[in-house]
């Protein structure tokens, strides 16, 4: 499955009458790594036709910058093998071999993911941190290198578990169009996981690379947030029936489960594109983009993103630098106060509605 043009991104652009050099640069990088990391892989077969290689992080969101590790999983939906292992031993040698960095030191990426646990352990003990963040990143910032077979066949099956057991589902109660509560509900779930693991890590890791993960958090962490948000809403705002009356269908399911999965395929940012194009005021996606924009070029600045690396939690309100990551997100978190409470009725009415209670 090839990495395509930013239509969303592009579009906004053009109603803005501008363009964000950052972003579209760390487009080209992504792609561009995409491409290596597919004739690393398939010009020596190194995968199997029955599972997919998908990439999770930068690198599927296409922000590429300098240092940004390689997160991936060996997608397995079938018959387990125990030769899976020594394959995803062997892709990890090969992308060390390439200089790519190798994912971060949590283990929840750079292995294998099992489409069992992914689908059938949403919510209870067995719903470890490491299979929800399994999960929601499948959904929200994933792409697949190579054959899509297992990828896709996966993604269907966690979004048809969302909504085939979504209670609020099986009642009309007299309205046409619902927000998928339980898919929503977890990835609320997932957003404020993160931000207790950031809690958490900072104590274990005794404040190794404090800045910079929090520079992520304010930033591309609350972006895949937003977009899972938009996500959601976009059932109700965009509803793939248009007038029609969704729950006249003998499978009310069906239509809604393809509308998702059209934005699964889609990038954090492109989703931020299409409803600021849509629902926001321009001031607001400016603010949203120049932002970011601003974000990806301070990240990929190699001096600073070092400086940010090796800053401790003391040192960061006498440091210029980090006072600007600081300015950075208080700008981007105005543009998403706009955007989900401001500019559009609608979207201030579901934010009220699912995002709080």
């Amino acid at each position: 499955m090839a990495a395509a043009a930013s239509h969303a991104i592009d579009a906004l652009s053009t109603k803005l009458g501008k363009r964000w050099e950052s972003i579209d640069a760390s487009i080209e990088r992504a792609v561009a790594e995409q491409a290596k990391i597919a004739s690393i892989l398939y010009a020596t077969a190194l995968v199997p036709s029955d599972v997919s290689f998908v990439v999770f992080g930068s690198l599927a969101r296409r922000e590429w910058t300098i240092g940004s590790d390689v997160d991936w999983s060996l997608m397995i939906d079938g018959q387990a093998d125990p030769g899976h292992l020594r394959i995803a031993q062997t892709i990890s040698s090969h992308l060390m071999e390439a200089k790519l960095q190798s994912p971060g030191p949590t283990q929840t990426f750079g292995s294998l993911a099992f489409s069992h646990d992914i689908i059938h352990q949403i919510g209870g003990d067995a719903d470890t941190n490491r299979n929800t963040t399994q999960r929601i990143l499948l959904l929200l910032e994933s792409w697949p290198i190579g054959n899509a077979d297992a990828y896709d066949r996966v993604v269907k099956a966690v979004l048809n578990r969302y909504l085939d057991n979504d209670i609020s589902f099986l009642s009309h109660s007299g309205q046409q169009y619902k927000v998928p509560r339980f898919l929503l509900n977890d990835i609320v779930r997932y957003w404020r996981t993160m931000c207790v693991d950031y809690a958490n890590k900072f104590r274990e890791r005794r404040g190794e690379k404090w800045a910079i993960r929090n520079a992520k958090l304010r930033l591309s962490r609350k972006l895949i947030f937003a977009a899972g948000l938009l996500t959601c809403f976009s059932c109700y705002l965009k509803p793939p029936m248009g007038d029609a009356n969704l729950f006249d269908l003998p499978n009310h399911i069906e239509p809604l489960l393809a509308h998702i999965r059209t934005y699964v395929r889609m990038t954090p940012l492109e989703i931020l594109a299409d409803a600021a194009f849509a629902f926001a005021k321009p001031e607001t996606a400016a603010l949203l983009f120049d932002s970011y924009d601003r974000f990806l070029a301070m990240i990929n600045d190699g001096e600073k993103r070092k400086q940010l690396s090796d800053m401790k939690a003391k040192e960061a309100q006498s440091s210029p630098l980090f006072r600007e990551v600081r300015d950075i997100s208080a700008n981007f978190q105005k543009g998403l106060t706009h955007l989900f409470f401001d500019d559009h009725p609608k979207l201030t009415e579901l934010t009220r509605e699912y995002g709080v209670f």
